[in-house]
């Protein structure tokens, strides 16, 4: 009685027949049987498996099964790996959600992918920038997102963070307002835990950098979390409604010359969707 198959893929692609189990333990031989592959024919080889006590009958295959049974294994061991990779990545990301729980708290995040995003004729060349550099593998630079009120600038940072995350990348996302009051609220977390989060996060992202009330205390822990960054040479994603020269009189030359050194800045176009959201409201009603 010839062996029960399964099916195994070649590094050609090409998908040949290979005995389910590598081993018979039955009193004699399995029958031989001619490989579909290449015409070898396949026999049952007596092993020992402990000495003197047991013995089985394992196929000698040809080299086209030998083939497909190491891609096999290799294949094995990659899932293996990506879970523990997965794993690893969900108690990482979990602490620094967290931390920054504002990405889990927003009804608006799942659908801020990029997508999602509408594209315009404006939008277009930015959108395959952001893209482009969301597919790189190990990105060292960062960008700011700069432009008017409601063009999608959070939109677009959210959706390479959920890109990011997909992929395990650990990402620390909040709105630079939030984190200040994180910092100096009543229930404050402790800058030294947000300093070792913004550097050993993958990616980090700094939504709505300026709209924070400026203070010499707001702007030196700024400084410190970007510095730290900028020494660890890993990316800062960050948007603002201001120019790079107004957000240089917000929060001053020395942040933003960091900011400038860390990646490029791209001007987001576009008119405020808010905007012509509530105008075709309008005109409906």
């Amino acid at each position: 009685m010839e062996p029960a198959f399964r099916h195994l893929p070649k590094r050609d692609g090409t998908m040949i027949p290979v005995p389910s189990m590598p081993w018979s333990s039955g009193p004699t031989p399995p029958p031989p049987f001619k490989a579909s592959c290449c015409g070898q024919e396949i026999r049952g080889e007596r092993v020992s498996v402990i000495q003197g006590a047991l013995s089985v009958w394992q196929w000698r295959y040809c080299a086209c099964m030998r083939e497909a049974l190491a891609i096999a294994a290799e294949e094995r061991q990659r899932q293996e790996q990506d879970v523990r990779r997965r794993e690893r990545w969900e108690v990482q990301q979990k602490s620094l959600d967290t931390l920054f729980p504002q990405w889990r708290h927003s009804a608006k995040v799942p659908r801020q992918t990029l997508a999602n995003f509408v594209v315009s004729d404006e939008t277009r060349r930015l959108v395959e920038r952001i893209r482009a550099w969301a597919d790189t593998v190990n990105p060292t630079e960062g960008f700011l997102l700069a432009g008017r009120v409601g063009n999608g600038k959070t939109h677009l940072v959210r959706g390479v963070a959920h890109q990011m995350r997909a992929h395990y990348r650990t990402v620390l996302y909040t709105t630079v307002p939030y984190l200040v009051e994180h910092l100096r609220g009543p229930t404050g977390v402790d800058m030294d835990a947000v300093l070792k989060a913004t550097t050993r996060a993958d990616v980090v992202v700094w939504d709505d950098l300026g709209a924070e009330k400026p203070s010499d205390w707001v702007l030196d822990r700024l400084y410190l979390l970007l510095d730290a960054r900028y020494e660890a040479e890993k990316p800062l994603l960050a948007t603002s409604n201001l120019s790079p020269s107004l957000l240089e009189e917000r929060v001053g030359a020395r942040i933003v010359s960091r900011l400038m050194e860390m990646g490029p800045v791209w001007e987001v176009p576009g008119a405020d969707y808010r905007l012509l959201l509530a105008r075709k409201r309008l005109v409906a009603g």
